[in-house]
């Protein structure tokens, strides 16, 4: 704990002398060490550890193939151990980008969110044209997917659908799955399916050999040119489609497409877990445990998100979101409005945050807001489209779905030093992600007095295969 709080001291010292790397960098004609996006932090953290100005810093900063910088900074001792080795892999951790509240999404895309992931997305896709599908959406266009056993096979009886992080790597996360059910000698039975949300289109020439008789050549990807959008269900930039939609037609045609399906598990880490957090609360698919048109069991777990959706205007007491480590036993039990004090202005509880906004059109066409709310609005009978009427629905149906959450034990990065969004209205939720995710499940077992929420924890910090290996999700899944 000390080293964590160490860590974090030298993190804000850092921010401040990488601006002025940066300006001598630029100055020199070289903007980075790998892009013009390279973390200061990172260089300053590798230069620290080269001249040994601090002798128990092991710090590593190298650029992925994303584009991204992955930071290890650890403060304990070097040592051999088994466990020494395990926490030091556990600290590994990248920023995210900050993700603002829809009102912001008028304009033009946000700067830092593009800076900070470059999709890996390829059409075709890298290593798995063998295993690339199109599921037809309405309007003619596709989703991606790549999926483990051919349509019709009749051997598949369960099914994980997982769901890519900030970057799009829908490759190396169908990769690892695939790897895990392997392992698990489930892989004659498994059906592994990763469809992509894609920045840019992609025909369906292009995507697979492998033709839906509904698409044509020529058929289209819908793109989501960044995060936040798909993210948060919000429309593709060439069609009038929800993220969300996307995912429901994923699920339809798994099970129209498998015949002895019996259950389905969707899943997704850190980006992933955030949309599916938000898909799970204004999705009618698992409402009653159960798809919507085949009736068959679906459960849903969300790993590591950095921000949730509540389900009301409580939030965790400022007493539950304190500047330091609570561990993994935390628990907050007071709740209350945010307006006392702690107001972050209009958008604290407007969706993405909250359920505010969505019981009206409160933006215009093709933002993220307005689309998530005619989404949800479609599934919602009677037509009680009231703010309580929105809320009533959405909370009643969270109720009967299998939900559950998984955490990384050693996920406490301070959102304030770049380890998660650190918007007011986030800040709302935790200043970390495992106290954000503890303080939620909290907050349901708050809301839904008498129930205990499902979750997990893993022994690692933000790391999807820590997670996706753990014996928690595998029995889960």
């Amino acid at each position: 704990r000390d080293g964590r709080v160490l860590a974090r001291a030298l993190a804000h010292a850092a921010a401040a002398a990488g601006q002025l790397l940066r300006k001598m960098l630029a100055l020199v004609g070289r903007p980075g060490l790998c892009s013009a996006s390279v973390r200061s932090r990172g260089m300053l953290a590798l230069v620290l550890a080269v001249v040994g100005a601090v002798p128990a810093l092991a710090a590593d900063a190298t650029c992925t193939v994303e584009g991204q910088e992955h930071l290890l900074m650890q403060l304990w001792p070097t040592q051999s151990s088994s466990a020494q080795t395990s926490k030091q892999s556990a600290a590994q951790t990248y920023k995210e980008p900050v993700l603002l509240p829809e009102e912001y999404d008028e304009g033009t895309d946000d700067e830092e969110l593009h800076a900070s992931f470059y999709s890996v997305f390829t059409c075709p896709p890298q290593s798995h044209q063998n295993e690339a599908h199109s599921v037809p959406l309405p309007d003619s266009s596709f989703v991606p997917v790549l999926a483990s056993h051919p349509p019709g096979k009749e051997a598949v009886e369960q099914a994980i659908v997982i769901i890519h992080g900030a970057p799009r790597e829908e490759e190396g996360y169908f990769n690892d799955m695939a790897k895990i059910v392997r392992q698990h000698k489930k892989d004659g039975n498994t059906l592994v399916v990763a469809p992509t949300w894609p920045d840019k289109g992609c025909s369906a020439a292009a995507w697979s050999s492998r033709r839906e008789s509904q698409l044509h050549d020529d058929s289209q990807t819908p793109f989501w040119s960044s995060v936040r959008r798909w993210m948060y269900g919000g429309p593709a930039n060439n069609a009038n489609i929800s993220s969300f939609e996307a995912l429901d037609s994923v699920v339809d045609w798994i099970q129209a497409n498998y015949p002895r399906l019996q259950r389905l598990v969707v899943t997704g880490f850190s980006a992933g877990a955030q949309f599916l957090v938000r898909w799970a609360a204004l999705s009618s698919e698992g409402a009653n445990g159960v798809t919507r048109r085949g009736g068959l069991p679906l459960r849903i777990i969300a790993g590591s998100p950095s921000t949730v959706l509540y389900l009301s205007e409580e939030r965790p007491d400022a007493a539950c979101v304190p500047d330091k480590d609570g561990g993994r036993h935390w628990k907050c039990t007071n709740f209350s409005n945010p307006m006392d004090g702690r107001n972050c202005g209009k958008n604290w509880n407007r969706y993405p945050n909250g359920l505010g906004g969505l019981h009206q059109a409160a933006s215009s066409p093709g933002h993220i807001r307005y689309t998530a709310n005619e989404y949800l609005l479609k599934s919602i009978s009677p037509y009680d489209h009231s703010a309580a009427g929105v809320r009533k629905e959405v909370r009643d149906r969270w109720a009967t779905k299998d939900v559950r959450f998984l955490f990384g034990e050693w996920d406490l990065w301070h959102c304030d030093i770049g380890a998660c969004a650190n918007d007011c209205e986030f800040m709302l939720q935790g200043t970390s992600r495992l106290q954000r995710g503890l303080n939620f499940m909290s907050y349901l077992k708050w809301e839904f007095r008498g129930s205990q929420p499902l979750w997990g924890v893993f022994h690692h910090g933000h790391n999807y295969k820590g997670a996706y290996s753990s014996h928690v999700f595998t029995t889960w899944a």
